[in-house]
């Protein structure tokens, strides 16, 4: 009797202690959760790793183990793993949606649009998924096939800036110019601090020839966030202006937070070989002044054809 009640002691003391107890793989799962929670990915994968070894039929360890690679910019062995989810659980949204922007990030587009579609079969309103899709269908240069989704996305998510400027960029790639700035102006209705979408806005005036409002949303886009992209534009834009002066400053502002981007350089080459051949006679300092420009560029950047021709047709007035 005594020993029959020394084992019972010993197998209580061992339940409560947890001496005898064994991770099970959802133990494993919910330690590298944490873990990963914490901040501490390695640890954490190698948790979720061994509750994958206890039960490789764990879908959330995978989807789990999947987000650890995400963070670590392993988008490789993220995509493995999101990918054997959606296998184990073909209708786990995030699984699909987290491989289809895991093969989006890669560049694999096929993969990544049957992932996206699976994942929109699953939530069709889902905004992010609806709005990725149409995005990788603009990256594959098939904009159209991706309009309904950019739509269903903003119907979706309305107030979203980011929705309405994706939406934005689609129609400026299927030309409907007065859609996309339309949308674009809603974007930044709800977030006036983009200057992105100000320089989108930008190119949309420009292919109506609308400059001063080009002009107006570079400005803006400047006064948020500088950069050799937005002074280079307005340079353009001041050029079609017909102000030399101030597009000049504009490029040479661009090469000051960048002294290799070309595009300035071709702008400045442009207004000065300008003003060599509407001087009478064409004033061949400006001219030599201009191909040097264009020398720069194409050292920079070799393959600009039309710098090239514009270089070789006026070598001769050097």
């Amino acid at each position: 009797m005594t020993t029959i009640r020394w084992l019972v002691a010993l197998a209580l003391m061992g339940s409560l202690s947890g001496c005898w107890h064994q991770p099970t793989s959802l133990d494993r799962y919910l330690q590298g959760q944490l873990q990963a929670d914490r901040g501490e990915l390695d640890s954490a994968l190698d948790s979720l790793s061994k509750a994958i070894e206890k039960n490789p039929q764990l879908g959330l360890a995978y989807v789990a183990r999947g987000e650890v690679y995400k963070k670590k910019g392993d988008y490789e062995q993220a995509a493995k793993d999101f990918e054997h989810a959606t296998k184990i659980e073909p209708f786990n949204f995030n699984a699909n949606y987290q491989f289809g922007l895991m093969c989006q990030y890669l560049k694999r587009f096929a993969d990544s649009v049957k992932a996206y579609q699976k994942a929109v079969e699953i939530r069709p309103l889902d905004p992010d998924a609806n709005m990725n899709l149409a995005m990788v269908y603009v990256q594959l240069g098939e904009p159209l096939r991706g309009l309904s989704y950019a739509q269903r996305a903003v119907n979706g998510n309305p107030d979203s800036p980011n929705t309405r400027a994706n939406l934005g960029i689609l129609y400026a790639r299927l030309n409907q110019t007065d859609m996309a700035i339309d949308e674009l102006k809603k974007a930044i209705e709800y977030n006036s601090k983009q200057p992105e979408v100000y320089l989108n806005l930008a190119q949309e005036y420009f292919k109506q020839q609308k400059y001063e409002q080009a002009r107006n949303v570079l400005n803006t886009a400047k006064d948020l966030a500088p950069s050799p992209v937005v002074s280079e534009r307005l340079g353009v834009t001041y050029y079609k202006l017909h102000q030399p002066d101030k597009a000049r400053e504009a490029f040479n502002d661009s090469l000051r937070q960048n002294a290799n981007y070309f595009q300035a350089l071709n702008g400045l080459g442009v207004i000065a070989m300008s003003q060599s051949l509407a001087a009478n006679p064409p004033d061949i300092s400006l001219a030599r002044e201009a191909l040097g420009y264009w020398d720069r560029s194409l050292k920079i950047e070799p393959n600009q054809p039309v710098i090239q021709q514009l270089a070789n047709k006026y070598a001769g007035t050097k």
